[in-house]
């Protein structure tokens, strides 16, 4: 009798895969979508060819990314493609979860096109719609979005001097959570509107030079705002605001702090609609921006920020009174941060500062338990700050600085 061979490494048992066989067809078919919600869309339909379980698979996904600008595609042929993939998927029953345009300078598509691609992925009843246009010609039709199953939407590199208040007007979408623009041109848009918006993203936001800007969405839990250019735009208030990211990088509105008629009618335009918020960054990189300053003497108390972060804006001497006042309307202020000519992430210089709130001056927070100084190099306007923040009973604790 022959004796059986031992399996090596001892794996008793175990079948060894055989070479040419299918074993991916074997998963279970929640994997295989998943796997094709990875692929762009042509490669997601050209799944069919591989075996005869797959040859519909692709009829049923439920993530759609068309993508095109530096791949080997005939560009010629992308547009053709894509209405016809979207006439299937209307004529299916299976909803999209998520669709993907992301559209890199191909010049020969117009916005009318796009938007008979939008409209269908609305009509599936998609969740998350992604639009990305860098390159695209300037906007002559624009999107309207229509749906009670959307709830996130983002948009990057629409630029028009003519984009109407219509784009941004969401109350169509009565469940839209999340929004995030990068990079848009919102000249002319008359407002951004929403009441079921949770987080809004606006970043490298350029607005109109003549047009204030209204943001109304007094449900949203995070906001994150940076400002390039144009008229900062004006919050109205957000009662369940948790965090807030505010970069002011425009000189728009930099103007005369004495001229009385740019009070704009003795109402806050930024500080008022953040007084609610838990966590909070203030930048501005331009010390004759005066919106901040201004927005100070209209400003009611912040009665819920317990994090502060804030840039050497705030702290011009000789009195600091930006700063001072700040402090002062942050009557539960725990942690506060100064980031002093230094962007970051990585600074040279960390200051941890003593605080006892016993001995506090009564200008702060009793509550105030940290307070740090972030900086590349410790000259004398960090001193300055430090010598301001004494005054207070808050007192210099250096770590790691010679």
């Amino acid at each position: 009798m022959l004796a059986r061979k031992a399996p090596k490494n001892g794996s008793a048992g175990a079948a060894a895969p055989v070479e040419g066989r299918d074993n991916i067809s074997n998963l279970p078919d929640g994997v295989l979508q998943h796997i094709l919600s990875f692929l762009p869309a042509q490669d997601v339909v050209r799944t069919c060819v591989l075996a005869k379980s797959w040859r519909h698979m692709w009829e049923s996904t439920t993530v759609l990314r068309f993508v095109w600008g530096g791949t080997n595609e005939p560009e010629s042929m992308v547009p053709e493609f894509v209405d016809h993939l979207l006439r299937l998927r209307i004529r299916g029953c299976t909803p999209l979860d998520t669709c993907e345009f992301r559209l890199l300078g191909y010049h020969e598509i117009d916005m009318t096109r796009i938007n008979f691609w939008i409209r269908i992925a609305l009509q599936c009843k998609v969740r998350v719609l992604e639009l990305m246009c860098w390159g695209i010609p300037p906007l002559d039709d624009h999107p309207i979005f229509i749906s009670q199953y959307l709830k996130k939407l983002q948009l990057a590199g629409l630029s028009d001097d003519e984009m109407p208040s219509r784009l941004l007007d969401f109350s169509c979408c009565p469940n839209l959570e999340d929004l995030k623009i990068v990079d848009c041109y919102l000249g002319c848009a008359l407002l951004i509107s929403s009441q079921s918006l949770k987080r809004l993203t606006i970043e490298n936001g350029s607005f109109g030079p003549d047009c204030r800007m209204p943001i109304c969405a007094p449900n949203l839990v995070s906001l994150w705002l940076e400002v390039s250019n144009g008229m900062i735009p004006s919050l109205q208030r957000m009662p369940s605001l948790l965090a807030a990211y505010v970069n002011i990088d425009s000189d728009v509105d930099c103007i005369d702090s004495d001229d009385d008629d740019d009070d704009e009618d003795n109402q806050s335009i930024l500080l008022q609609g953040l007084s609610d918020v838990q966590n909070l960054v203030l930048k501005s990189f331009w010390t004759e921006m005066i919106i901040f300053r201004r927005d100070l003497k209209f400003c009611s108390s912040f009665n819920k920020l317990k994090s502060l972060l804030i840039n050497e804006y705030w702290c011009e001497p000789p009195d600091f009174s930006a700063l001072a006042c700040l402090l002062k309307l942050s009557p539960v202020l725990e942690k506060l941060t100064l980031q002093l000519y230094s962007e970051g992430p990585e600074h040279e210089v960390e200051i941890k500062l003593s605080c006892k709130p016993l001995e506090m001056s009564a200008a702060i927070s009793q509550h105030l338990k940290t307070v740090e100084v972030k900086c590349q190099v410790y000259d004398e306007r960090v001193r300055n700050v430090l010598t301001f923040l004494s005054k207070l009973d808050i007192f210099q604790r250096i770590e790691g600085y010679a």
